[in-house]
């Protein structure tokens, strides 16, 4: 839905004044939805936030609803060179010290906004969007039942001879059907020793008895991504060894998400998973982090690896997926997304 979130709006002002600046430059699609709703495509408008409003620069087809949305924006129909325009308008407006965001920003219209006077950002909104509202949380909640809905079905409907791709067909249609708008990924559909490749995608492997399935999918519903992976074995005589790693990847998940508490870092939550695979002697088989942030996009700020010494935010989202992973043989992940509250993470469903 489109229209101006005025408390989105607020946490961008905080930000801005925090940092003394007076204006931000918005270009990137992800970061248009979080504040103005999906309204725009790809590379088809620029705007400038300052303290008295905005400037919408976008082509001419989208006046109507520039205007019907954002009354007291200014609209400026235009169809290449917006940059150029983004600029004249912060001069017009007297602004001081207006910024960009270098990370989300092509190299020529970067130069040109340095050369325009425009000082530097990095990631500056993925900061602002890392902590979710109250709404963002029921839409994203939402968004995971949805998914897991997905699961809940096909497990039901997976039969010998299918192959992964039409599983992965048979998700995403599932998904759509109840207001989807788009998948997260593309959906990971893995049998037999497809699994041990983490990212393994769909191809036209049929689907046997007794077999590993794994399948890591999500939908974007309201704009706001869900993503899960469940892992199970197809026919009636389990093997032993996929059952003990399968058995160990949800330890590690239930405990990183029992004992991870408000004030630890990205580093620490992902040592409360890691440490239980290592200890049981699997450690070099767990070939990637715990987790990664998640709201708009499927990958945002809240990284749960040894590489982020940051702290999670409160209200920060993010998965917790540990997996084992035996070449040649069969993989297993464990995947649920949470946030941070002061009193320790809980479960987005």
């Amino acid at each position: 839905m489109a229209g101006i979130d005025q408390s989105k709006l607020k946490n961008i002002f905080s930000a801005l004044n925090k940092n003394k600046l007076d204006g931000l430059v918005l270009t990137d699609l992800h970061d248009m939805n979080y504040l103005l709703g999906e309204i725009f495509c790809e590379g088809e408008a620029t705007v400038l936030i300052h303290k008295k409003g905005l400037v919408i620069v976008t082509r001419p087809l989208y006046e109507n609803d520039v205007k019907k949305y954002f009354p007291k924006a200014k609209f400026i129909p235009l169809e290449q060179d917006q940059h150029l325009e983004i600029t004249k308008q912060a001069k017009t407006l007297k602004l001081k010290a207006p910024v960009f965001d270098e990370k989300k920003e092509f190299f020529a219209a970067a130069k040109f906004y340095k050369k325009a006077g425009f000082k530097t950002v990095s990631n500056f909104i993925n900061s602002v969007r890392a902590t979710k509202t109250e709404q963002e949380l029921k839409i994203m909640r939402e968004s995971a039942q949805i998914a897991y809905g997905a699961f809940l079905y096909i497990k039901k409907e997976i039969k010998a001879g299918m192959t992964e791709k039409q599983v992965a067909l048979k998700i995403e249609m599932f998904m759509r059907e109840r207001g989807a708008t788009a998948m997260s990924f593309i959906p990971l559909v893995s049998f037999g020793a497809n699994g041990a490749n983490p990212h393994h995608l769909p191809d036209d492997t049929k689907l046997t008895k007794n077999t590993a399935v794994l399948l890591d999918f999500g939908c974007v519903y309201k704009g706001y991504c869900s993503d899960i992976t469940r892992c199970f074995w197809f026919g009636d005589k389990i093997n032993p060894e996929y059952q003990k790693i399968l058995d160990l990847a949800i330890l590690a998940h239930d405990t990183a998400a029992k004992k991870a508490k408000y004030g630890m870092t990205g580093a620490q939550i992902d040592a409360l998973a890691r440490n239980v695979i290592e200890k049981a002697g699997y450690g070099k088989y767990f070939t990637h982090r715990t987790g990664h942030g998640i709201g708009l996009q499927d990958h945002e700020l809240a990284d749960i690896s040894d590489l982020n010494k940051n702290k999670i935010g409160l209200n920060y989202c993010f998965s917790i997926e540990p997996g084992i992973y035996l070449p040649g043989k069969f993989g297993v992940r464990h995947e649920d997304c949470f946030y941070m509250t002061a009193k320790g993470i809980k479960q987005i469903k």
